[in-house]
């Protein structure tokens, strides 16, 4: 009897700790997923917001980067739809659009998350009126993503620090 309990013990104990190892890697799995669409949805969604507000390029197709409330909240976007902002009377024909994700935290079973990103253009190709193209505000920025439908979609950007090259 001594041996059966000690043999059900020692394969009680072995299940536990595998039970815990696929439990560590399944999270992991899970963060790095969710992790790696962030990324791809802060970097295409970033680039497309440059682009709507130096290109004159289409808002709607912002929709499945940000959410609604943050479009009609983002003051350069909507000083570029307005006809306002500092590209009104530049011809942009391109730009090297860059970013460098610092931090991302989301836990794998909720439905928001973090990022510290750096966005900067350091270069436009485009002919302006007065001859001069305006740069680019490089900076960093925190961002709160959110799951909406499964899609990840940013929800707000503040910016932790913003310079002008």
């Amino acid at each position: 009897m001594r041996y059966l309990r000690r043999l059900v013990w020692y394969i009680a104990s072995r299940l536990f700790i595998l039970l815990i190892l696929l439990g560590v890697l399944t999270v992991t799995f899970y963060y790095a997923m969710n992790a790696t669409n962030i990324y791809v949805i802060i970097k295409d969604g970033m680039a497309r917001r440059a682009q709507v507000i130096m290109m004159n390029a289409s808002v709607s197709s912002l929709d499945q980067y940000f959410t609604a409330a943050w479009i009609e909240r983002d003051e350069s976007l909507q000083s570029a739809v307005s006809g306002t902002g500092p590209y009104q009377n530049v011809s942009v024909t391109g730009f090297d659009h860059r970013i460098s994700l610092k931090r991302v935290w989301c836990w794998s079973w909720e439905d928001s998350a973090t990022a510290t990103v750096t966005e900067r253009i350091p270069s436009i190709d485009g002919k302006s009126v007065n001859g001069s193209v305006p740069a680019w505000p490089e900076g960093t920025y925190t961002m709160l993503l959110t799951r909406e439908s499964g899609n990840w979609k940013i929800r707000n950007i503040t910016a932790a620090e913003q310079t002008t090259p």
